[in-house]
């Protein structure tokens, strides 16, 4: 809450000033920020203490994340994008909602 807290009032301040692509901004930040600092803290915690760190990912959500990985760079790598991008990312979206209701 403290670390997130300043972020999100701003973003709340800047959606209120109808300023939506400042506020969208700062929360992605933040969230990217909160993230991308606390999965490396757990695990060298982790490694400190001898503990096994599990994630959550089984193979196949480990394997569809690699996917989303690899398509996203590529779709962002190009300089325009197109419907066949769009399409294969869809497709990606249908097999995780597939892959979610089968268990």
């Amino acid at each position: 809450m403290l670390i997130l807290s300043p972020e999100s009032l701003g973003a709340v301040r800047a959606a209120l000033a109808n300023e939506l692509q400042r506020s969208v901004n700062i929360l992605l930040g933040s969230v990217l920020a909160s993230i991308g600092l606390t999965i490396p803290a757990v695990l060298v915690i982790g490694y400190a203490t001898g503990q096994t760190i599990t994630l959550g990912l089984d193979a196949i959500d480990s394997t569809l994340l690699v996917l989303t990985l690899a398509l996203s760079t590529l779709t962002f790598a190009a300089a325009r994008t197109n419907v066949l991008l769009g399409a294969v990312h869809l497709l990606l979206f249908f097999a995780y909602l597939m892959f979610i209701f089968e268990r």
